[in-house]
């Protein structure tokens, strides 16, 4: 169990208490949340959706929470989570033909384009993460989307810069599979 701001969080939490503490949250991270969800979902009035949802879940989630040092990393996991599960939800409900969704796309500009300059194109990268396993979702999102270092993403998803590598290769394999097959 974690503290926060003299908020001791114990085992018998009241309402009332956990609203203060997320209040607090909120006024501390709503903003980062915020701008965390509008890079993802690339919609303010969806952002907005999704930060509120973000301070539901985490006051639905309040006996889980970590210590003061850790919530930001917490936070910003429940809303990245969240706003990546709307974009494959999105993705499912709605089926964008090959043709509508290469359009999205830039073309190659030559045959030695590499991995990481074909994932700056936001679209392409939202695609091809949508289509990755959570964790690696996680990791790819944060470092190809969000352009934070292998040291970086290990702080915030609290892993080793290890495990971060890793999965960046085996996403780079599994992006390279998919944008071969979509002709990118």
């Amino acid at each position: 169990m974690g503290v926060w701001k003299g908020h001791a969080i114990s085992n018998s939490l009241h309402s009332a208490g956990n609203t203060e503490l997320v209040s607090d949250l909120y006024k501390r991270y709503g903003g980062v949340i915020y701008s965390r969800c509008l890079r993802i979902l690339g919609d303010g009035a969806a952002a907005e959706d999704a930060a509120q949802e973000t301070f539901i879940r985490v006051f639905r989630h309040i006996q889980k929470a970590p210590s003061d040092n850790q919530a930001l990393a917490w936070i910003f996991r429940i809303a990245t989570n969240y706003c990546l599960n709307q974009l494959r939800n999105q993705s499912r409900r709605k089926e964008v033909s090959s043709d509508q969704a290469d359009n999205h796309c830039m073309p190659p500009q030559s045959g030695e384009r590499s991995l990481e300059k074909a994932l700056s194109d936001r679209d392409l990268a939202r695609r091809v993460i949508v289509r990755a396993g959570k964790k690696r979702r996680d990791i790819a999102w944060l470092h190809f989307v969000d352009g934070l270092s292998q040291e970086e993403v290990a702080e915030v998803l609290g892993i080793s810069r290890r495990t971060v590598g890793s999965q960046i290769q085996r996403f780079s394999a599994d992006a390279r599979k998919f944008i071969e097959r979509s002709g990118q």
